[in-house]
């Protein structure tokens, strides 16, 4: 039951988050006001590290295993790099992401409820991974089992035979990044309402060019593939 309930969360994890704002906003919008700094230095450092680990993982993993699919994929077991220290070194990073915006937000019970609700929804999806995994590999799972732990990291030596690529880190990372800095900014500007919003909606443009600019990059906007991008995006949402 919880490994099928996993896999339909697996599916949609990358808009389960926002439910969770919806959900969240009356908390968000209560909390609203000068709180002090230590909640936004804290956040902030949270969030970066979530992203910085994140960026490690998606930067160094080889194609049809770590990702943004839809679906439980694994054409080799990854099991150096980040994944030495811990096995969901990616859900690490969406919990310092995660936690980080509700220290951002300085909201008590919002902090309490997202980190149960994060632990219900991933502790689901990690079983179905697990069982996933365990059936494809058999005997080199559970060795990698044995040794490093499923969430919390351990001190080893996390040294990995691929070369990290900030290229890669950037094409796969660049949607949910701009999506929580974008986030971020709002939420600060949330509590200073009262001081001028220019320099909050400028920083907020800037992330959005910014993204925009990564996208053309990606999908060669530039070199006339635009057209021929949308038309498989339309065909992807159609299904």
């Amino acid at each position: 039951m919880l490994q099928r309930v996993g896999r339909v969360l697996f599916r949609w994890r990358s808009f389960t988050p926002v439910l969770l704002v919806l959900v969240a906003l009356p908390l968000i919008w209560r909390s609203r006001g000068p709180a002090s700094p230590l909640w936004l230095v804290a956040g902030l450092a949270l969030c970066a590290a979530g992203q910085s680990l994140r960026a490690w993982v998606l930067g160094q993993v080889p194609d049809g295993t770590s990702g943004q699919n839809e679906r439980l994929i694994a054409v080799s077991l990854n099991t150096d790099g980040p994944y030495a220290l811990t096995r969901n070194p990616l859900y690490l990073g969406n919990l310092g992401i995660t936690l980080g915006l509700c220290l951002i937000a300085h909201d008590v019970w919002l902090l309490c409820i997202v980190a149960l609700l994060f632990a219900v929804q991933y502790r689901a999806i990690i079983a179905a991974e697990e069982q996933f995994l365990r059936d494809r590999f058999g005997p080199q799972y559970e060795a990698w089992c044995a040794r490093v732990p499923r969430f919390w990291p351990r001190w080893a030596d996390a040294r990995s035979a691929r070369p990290w690529d900030l290229r890669r880190a950037l094409r796969k990372e660049h949607n949910p990044a701009a999506a929580w800095i974008a986030l971020a900014l709002a939420l600060i500007a949330s509590d200073r309402l009262r001081a001028p919003l220019r320099p909050w909606v400028v920083a907020l443009v800037a992330v959005g060019v910014s993204w925009l600019a990564v996208k053309a990059w990606k999908h060669r906007w530039l070199r006339g593939n635009f057209v021929a991008d949308l038309r498989r995006r339309v065909r992807e949402a159609a299904r």
